[in-house]
């Protein structure tokens, strides 16, 4: 509970207290000590009076010394040691009651899975840098503590001036209400205390993160939220910009590809940011969907570290079944040249090893923690060459309808076809990496645009449902409330002579 220095005002029982306590004692002592030199004043002052005269007085001061020496000194000591004792005891009191307000908020915390997620720098901290509203002063540790228990006194940040406004130090009487910026590159937050959902959508160039996270917000939004009664809240003004380019797209069939910072000083990991807010979310849920540009992915060429891979609750990883040469090969004449001209082209086993070696970097984790982030596998743009048939809903149903005693689960049933597709088409070196490097991992199959891209509105089929998974894996609350579908808790093991 080590406090850094705040432009604060010290508590008075712990600075000014001590002092005070100090002194007090100071002072009985020293009139103690001053008694005795009253007394040799007064047998200097006798020895001009001489005879019994001086005799008497020397007898009467040198006893009262003896007495202010021997009783007065245990007189003062008894006072001194009540003085410590009470004040002492009001110490360990305030102390006590400190200690349990700072575990109460520091346990609410991280018992809630608190934290601030910077949306540029992507750093992770516990407590944001909050400013004094009045002077605009800058408290990086705003909790109860030195400088006050459930408030603090700001002094402002300049030497000569006092601002004197009192600041909440807890989550419970009103600390996330102040403004905030991260303490790391001094960004304006807006979390809140809020319950932050991180989950980074990565994938090469093309290969349909942007399109994804399009129908997934459009979906999530405009059809989830209201259904469930939740409100959603913008971040701030630029995450609602987004989200009117958002609207715009799913409008017109359009993907913008993402931009690849040339500023040095700007982000190459763009966060969509929102609220989201109902009776069971006590404090909201703050949703963070990351995307990279896919050439800044695979060539390693971010301009920050992507600090989120290591805090991420779950990670959505998108597949181009068309950047499979084999798939390729057997579908190409069946694409537009929209389609083709669209095709990802990095190589899939490249991405993975590249996306390893990055959370290797930045999270400095383990393979054995790594592995136990949830993994969305997701292959995308089912809707053409007739994929459908193969790995989406036509294919599924069929599946379950013809072997029904083996596959009883829509979602398993997808699962078990995706893996399938992806062996059967010489990815088995792929799927053997995931099942290595991730614990927690299932294949879904979907379309986010529906048709071809710049061909009229959005008709997304799949994109809810790898979301749905990770937003149950990230937090109970949203297991609860978002169970529109039932995932199996383990995939089940099928085995079926035809396939794996």
């Amino acid at each position: 509970m080590a406090s850094i220095p705040q432009p604060a005002k010290k508590s008075y029982f712990f600075g000014k207290g001590y002092a005070d306590v100090g002194n007090t004692i100071k002072g009985a002592w020293q009139r103690n000590f001053d008694s005795i030199g009253k007394f040799k004043e007064n047998i200097s002052n006798a020895e001009d009076i001489g005879g019994s005269g001086f005799i008497l007085l020397l007898i009467a001061n040198v006893l009262a010394m003896i007495a202010v020496i021997v009783f007065g000194s245990i007189i003062t000591a008894i006072v001194s040691i009540i003085n410590i004792a009470v004040v002492l005891a009001i110490m360990i009191v305030i102390y006590i009651g400190f200690s349990l307000i700072w575990l109460t908020d520091r346990i609410y915390l991280i018992r809630k899975k608190i934290f601030t997620a910077c949306h540029e720098c992507k750093e992770k901290s516990l407590i944001p840098t909050y400013i004094c509203p009045k002077c605009g002063a800058k408290h990086t540790n705003l909790t109860p503590g030195v400088y006050g228990i459930l408030h603090r006194t700001c002094t402002g940040e300049k030497a000569n001036s006092y601002c004197g406004e009192l600041l909440p130090t807890t989550f419970f009487n009103g600390r996330r209400n102040l403004k905030a910026i991260c303490p790391h590159c001094a960004t304006s937050l807006a979390d809140r205390e809020s319950v932050p959902l991180c989950i980074p959508i990565v994938g090469g160039r093309s290969v349909g993160k942007t399109a994804f996270i399009t129908a997934f917000s459009k979906e999530f939004i405009d059809e989830v939220a209201p259904v469930k009664s939740w409100d959603i809240e913008f971040y701030n003004e630029a995450k609602a910009d987004i989200y009117k380019e958002i609207e715009r797209d799913y409008l017109t069939g359009s993907t913008r590809m993402t931009d690849r910072a040339q500023d040095i000083n700007k982000a190459s990991s763009v966060s969509f940011s929102f609220f989201v807010k109902g009776a069971e979310f006590k404090p909201e849920r703050l949703v963070h969907v990351y995307d990279i540009a896919g050439e800044v992915f695979t060539d390693n060429s971010e301009n920050e570290m992507q600090k989120q891979y290591e805090y991420c609750q779950g990670i959505v990883l998108m597949i181009d079944p068309f950047s499979i040469p084999a798939v390729r090969y057997r579908c190409e004449s069946r694409l537009t040249p929209e389609d083709i001209a669209g095709i990802g082209r990095a190589d899939i086993n490249g991405i993975i090893d590249s996306f390893l070696n990055k959370l290797r970097e930045v999270t400095g984790l383990s393979d054995m923690k790594m592995s136990s982030v949830p993994l969305a596998v997701v292959m995308g743009k089912i809707d053409s060459a007739d994929l459908m048939a193969e790995i989406g809903d036509k294919a599924i149903r069929a599946k379950m309808i013809a072997e029904p005693d083996k596959f009883t689960d829509y979602y398993d049933t997808q699962d078990f076809l995706c893996r399938k597709f992806l062996k059967d088409n010489g990815m088995e070196s792929f799927l053997n990496n995931i099942e290595l490097k991730f614990n927690d991992n299932r294949f879904f199959s979907c379309t986010a645009i529906g048709h071809t891209r710049d061909g009229g509105q959005y008709n997304p089929q799949g994109v809810l449902p790898p979301m749905q998974w990770l937003f149950g894996k990230a937090d109970s609350k949203m297991a609860q409330f978002w169970d529109d579908i039932k995932f199996s808790k383990k995939l089940p093991k099928i085995n079926e002579k035809t396939t794996v």
